[in-house]
């Protein structure tokens, strides 16, 4: 139950040994780098240092990837494997250039062939067309007054091209449609050829020269062009083959290299962060305490010129660094530190509330919704759909958690299917005797604002201020102030005499009263302690924090109006199913109703009660402490990362997308 204790690591060594600091810093996972800018303020000092910009490994992830996609396959998904110190860049490039030399030259061939084959097609497209119009190529081609212009768009862009001509000296005659493209025939003016070519090529035109293809189909273009075209789809075919086959005879050493690419520029965007001074290299990051021995082993046995160099929090001369939090609980309570989080994490330093949220968590779901057979629905619900990854781990777990404690309120209740009476009350019935369990909500919700005011006590403590400690109205005063008003509320409620005449208790909250509201003055007088003068402002927030201890205290009135809601909600859905038991086919339509409200106030109301106990946590209890605004510990890693082929024509398209969660 702590916020993880956090170091400055600084590593300084020759640029022999900074590659291989960064490929240990990679694969430990438990680094966090810190930007040399935030450390270093000294501009002199920073001018002399200088970065690395480009990743080299970038490339070299292009051109392997392009051998999957010359196969027609999809790149594999990298894993981090482990690297020895004499695999670097140059090794790399020779590896990689060796590999895909051949089947570059196999995809530029492939490529230009595809070119060749939908020039081809373009003809025969064209050739067809004028063949039903009693038009050769060859005529079309040699005209003098007209300008023709051949080619496809987009379907949505001819009908645009459409509306365009509309206006302008271009007469369009479609000829195909087809996969989304529309091919066509356009005849303008000689004096539009430049407006009509503009027009177009806004409109991503694909155009094919007509004196081209005229001349390069001598004879019968209906004989013709299908052989051509079928001989250029053979040798596509065998091109995507025998690069297929060069992958699958070398796919195990093939997948190994990529993977090793993969984690070198993975190391290599870490080393992007380092800076180099007169040969030296640095590299700065965050690392848990608890991970230093591990790491400085680790380095001195792998990099033994490298100097690590650790720095305490506190004694760091940087300003403007905000240090990253790590929450470090119980398995059972880990998983509450996703309802934190959900408000806040708390910054460094600061308490983390997991466990007090775990157990009031359970606490409030529990007293609202305590309900022997919906909380064994709940569990099941939430194993299955944990089991099918419809929903997080941790999720899953606060469900099951709340649903256990759902369980243990319905013994305690004695309601099973919200059905009092199968069962004896191991505490309270809600319908028999709802002033207790009404005054019981109002002590628990006195216990909870009571607990987060001693929470707050504690981080005064630790920040050494003893002034807000003992005089704040979220201190020692406001605590006492606050459980002497809620004694006061309780006598007067349930017509208890006091011991002692009425005024002792009056003047004893005015005494408490003005110690908050002389908060300051007393922490300069008494405690010698500097203050930030507030002045009328302060007077504000005192008057705030007597009317919130009313309104927070109130707002646990919901626990009890929720639990007798689940049982109301309950007791109808069983009323309705009683009422058309003796319908035609009643045991039937009783049994659909009695599934379908249960369902329903499992999912519907459950829901509602998971929102307001995430209320009563939030606003009643977090607000009496907790102050959060911590940024999460993302150190370098795997996760997350990701490389993208894109398809296309040509092998310079495939591009890389990936990087370090941070």
């Amino acid at each position: 139950m702590a916020v993880v204790k956090m170091l400055a690591l600084t590593l300084i060594g020759p640029k022999a040994e900074m590659e291989t600091v960064a490929r240990l810093m990679v694969l430990t996972g438990g680094f966090q780098p810190l930007p040399l800018d935030l450390l270093l303020k000294d501009r002199s000092v920073r001018s002399k240092i200088s970065t690395a910009s480009d990743n080299p490994y970038d490339d070299l992830l292009v051109k392997l990837a392009g051998v999957w996609q010359a196969a027609g396959e999809r790149v594999p998904d990298p894993l981090p494997v482990p690297i020895t110190p004499d695999f670097g860049l140059d090794r790399a490039g020779k590896a990689v250039n060796e590999t895909v030399h051949r089947l570059s030259l196999w995809a530029d061939r492939r490529d230009a062939l595809m070119e060749e084959r939908e020039e081809l097609e373009a003809a025969r497209i064209l050739t067809a067309s004028l063949t039903e119009r009693d038009m050769k190529l060859a005529e079309l081609a040699d005209t003098t007054y007209l300008v023709p212009l051949f080619g496809k768009l987009t379907d949505d862009n001819y009908h645009r091209l459409e509306e365009a001509t509309l206006e302008a000296p271009l007469l369009l005659e479609p000829l195909l449609s087809r996969h989304g493209s529309t091919w066509f025939l356009g005849l303008t003016a000689p004096g539009y050829r430049d407006g009509a070519k503009k027009l177009l090529d806004s409109l991503y035109f694909k155009g094919f020269s007509l004196k081209d293809m005229a001349s390069s189909l001598e004879g019968d273009p209906e004989h013709i062009l299908p052989k051509r075209i079928e001989n250029h789809e053979r040798a596509i075919d065998g091109l995507k083959k025998a690069a297929a086959d060069v992958l699958g005879t070398n796919r195990e050493s093939m997948e190994r290299l990529y993977a090793s690419i993969y984690t070198m520029q993975r190391v290599y965007d870490l080393c992007r962060g380092r800076g180099e001074l007169s040969g030296l290299y640095l590299l700065s990051g965050w690392i848990p305490e608890d991970t230093l021995q591990r790491t400085r082993a680790i380095l001195e046995k792998e990099a033994p010129r490298t100097a690590v160099h650790i720095e305490e929090i506190g004694e760091m001369p940087y300003t403007g660094i905000r240090v990253p939090t790590l929450l470090r609980n119980l398995p059972l309570v880990r998983a509450f530190q996703d309802v934190v989080s959900l408000y806040s994490l708390p910054t460094y330093g600061e308490m983390d509330p997991s466990f007090f949220v775990a157990v009031s968590f359970c606490l409030f779901f529990g007293f609202m919704f305590g309900d022997v057979g919906h909380g064994l629905v709940l569990i099941a619900a939430a194993s299955l759909f944990q089991k099918r990854r419809i929903m997080s781990r941790s999720m899953g777990t606060v469900l099951k958690s709340a649903g256990a404690a759902s369980m243990i309120f319905g013994f305690l209740y004695g309601s099973v299917f919200g059905v009092e009476g199968w069962i004896p009350a191991l505490w309270i019935s809600p319908m028999e005797d709802m002033n207790r369990l009404l005054g019981v909500s109002i002590g628990v919700g006195v216990s909870v604002i009571t607990l987060g005011m001693i929470l707050n006590m504690i981080a005064c403590y630790r920040a050494r201020d003893f002034g807000r400690l003992l005089f704040d109205g979220r201190g020692l005063a406001g605590v006492i102030l606050y459980l002497s008003m809620a004694a006061l509320g309780y006598a007067a409620l349930t017509g208890q005499a006091m011991p002692f005449p009425t005024w002792v208790p009056w003047t004893f909250l005015s005494v408490l009263l003005a110690v908050i509201l002389l908060r300051d003055i007393l922490a300069r007088l008494l405690l010698r302690q500097r203050t930030h003068e507030e002045g009328g402002l302060y007077a504000f927030e005192v008057l705030h924090n007597l009317l919130n201890f009313l309104s927070n205290t109130a707002s646990f009135v919901r626990l009890a109006a929720f639990a007798l809601n689940h049982v109301g909600l309950s007791l109808a859905v069983m009323m309705l199913s009683d009422m058309v038991r003796n319908l035609p086919g009643g045991i039937i339509l009783k049994g659909i109703l009695l599934l379908v409200g249960n369902a329903v106030i499992v999912g519907l109301e459950g829901l509602i009660v998971f929102i307001q106990t995430l209320r009563l946590e939030y606003y009643e209890f977090f607000s009496k402490f907790y102050r959060g605004g911590g940024r999460a510990f993302r150190p370098v890693s795997f996760r997350g990362a990701s490389v993208q082929v894109k398809a296309g024509s040509a092998s310079n398209q495939v591009s890389t997308r990936g990087g370090f969660v941070s």
